[in-house]
């Protein structure tokens, strides 16, 4: 399968050069999230430019996928953590949550091609056990569509039956030794690539977030890469 990968957009208008690609030329985009909190692009770019992404994926949602990125899920987390992404915009908060809200039904936590996982950072052993535990289920019970409806089923509410805090909890900021998420506890939204490779759950995995961890990307260079394909 051939996957265009759209990386974090963060309010800029770049993601268009998609529409110049010939669509006989892929059979899947992927857009891997954070689509708000730019540096450059303020009001309304940030916004009009996300609602011109969902109608482009509304247009073929079945080849078009977009994905949550940590910077996205600040806005819609009711957890203690849940806003804790640089660059959050408190002012303009209840307006990203209603946007993100209304697109809730085109927005997956990650997207499974030909055994590949992409996510905006990425699924450690460590995180999917955790999840594992959380539902009661077994390693064989787990897959990325069960994650991917589990969220959509999720009450974002904190006073309805459905909200469940320990699992918007594992979606948010979930570490104990690192502010910036460079360590295995972390989720598909926060998780750093030198943990990522140190714990890697799928094989081969296509992630947005970041390729620094910790400062220099060179420092990845001497991980055991025998069982792990890295992408950036």
């Amino acid at each position: 399968m051939k996957v265009l990968v759209v990386p974090d957009v963060h309010g800029s208008r770049e993601w268009g050069l998609v529409k110049t690609f010939p669509q006989d030329s892929y059979d899947r985009i992927v857009f891997m999230g954070d689509y708000f909190d730019a540096w450059e692009n303020k009001w309304p770019e940030q916004g009009e430019n996300f609602e011109k992404i969902c109608a482009f994926v509304r247009q073929d949602p079945e080849r078009r996928k977009a994905l949550l990125g940590n910077h996205d899920w600040s806005y819609l987390s009711a957890t203690v953590h849940g806003a804790g992404c640089s660059g959050h915009q408190n002012g303009k908060a209840s307006k990203i949550k209603s946007l993100l809200l209304s697109a809730r039904d085109i927005l997956d936590l990650a997207f499974e091609a030909d055994g590949v996982a992409f996510s905006h950072g990425g699924f450690s052993k460590t995180w999917v056990a955790t999840i594992l535990r959380l539902f009661n289920m077994n390693a064989s019970e787990w897959s990325i569509d069960f994650l991917n409806k589990t969220w959509r089923s999720l009450s974002l509410q904190k006073d309805e039956a459905a909200f469940n805090y320990e699992f918007e909890e594992l979606l948010d900021w979930h570490g104990y030794f690192s502010g910036s998420g460079n360590e295995a506890t972390q989720g598909p939204l926060w998780i750093r690539p030198e943990a990522l490779l140190d714990d890697a759950f799928y094989q081969t995995q296509v992630v947005g977030h970041t390729e620094y961890c910790l400062g220099d990307f060179v420092a990845l260079t001497g991980k055991d890469m025998t069982n792990v394909s890295r992408v950036w």
